[in-house]
């Protein structure tokens, strides 16, 4: 039988491909989210927890893209080189990859999203326990969009649950800016949902604590 830790850390990674760092909708500073998201993963996996990566994995023809009616240049469609992870992240074979805006959806929540094996960010952050308390961080590509929507989507699910902790990774997380404010309102509306931003420091010795 499985032993369950009184705590369980989970680094939930938004969407750090190629496109979004260096490709059709590249998001200024975006390759500076990787070597924060590759330390905290390392240290997630060295106790025990789990790393989930979101993409986007849109079809060629979606209302999401502007040639079809949408705000966005072509981006990340599935298989292609612009929808692979960037070449420094680092992905290990236990980690799960969660798929989303795979139909006619904007997919910009990894709440929408699943595994190939059918996993999704609630049954993976969902407590195992009466007992278990889950901290989930966050960090990735783009601070006002995939990322305040998942976070802001994983918030609301777990709003009523004190077992769920969520976390900004502030320097693991860059913003598109459309407009001047975006980054400030992205940032303000996932605090006023309860979700604390922490450092890559803090965040390595909450995750280093909770396994002692």
């Amino acid at each position: 039988m499985e032993t369950v830790k009184p705590t369980r850390n989970i680094l939930v990674a938004v969407d750090v491909q190629r496109d979004f760092i260096d490709g059709s909708l590249a998001v200024r500073e975006g390759e500076q989210v990787v070597a924060p998201l590759n330390t905290i993963a390392e240290t997630v996996r060295h106790h025990g927890g789990q790393v989930v990566f979101t993409r986007d994995w849109h079809p060629g023809e979606t209302p999401h893209f502007v040639n079809f009616g949408g705000q966005w240049p072509v981006h990340c469609v599935a298989g292609t080189t612009g929808a692979s992870f960037h070449d420094k992240l680092n992905v290990q074979p236990g980690d799960a990859i969660i798929d989303k805006g795979v139909g006619q959806t904007d997919g910009y929540s990894g709440w929408e999203g699943r595994s190939d094996t059918g996993e999704t960010l609630e049954t993976i952050i969902t407590p195992r326990t009466p007992h278990e308390k889950v901290k989930v961080f966050l960090g990735g590509l783009a601070t006002d969009f995939c990322v305040k929507a998942t976070a802001l989507d994983i918030a609301e699910h777990f709003q009523s649950d004190d077992q769920v902790s969520i976390y900004l990774l502030r320097e693991a997380v860059r913003a598109v800016g459309l407009t001047p404010n975006a980054e400030e309102e992205a940032l303000a509306a996932m605090k006023e949902a309860r979700i604390l931003a922490v450092s890559i420091n803090e965040a390595k010795t909450m995750i280093e604590r909770s396994a002692q």
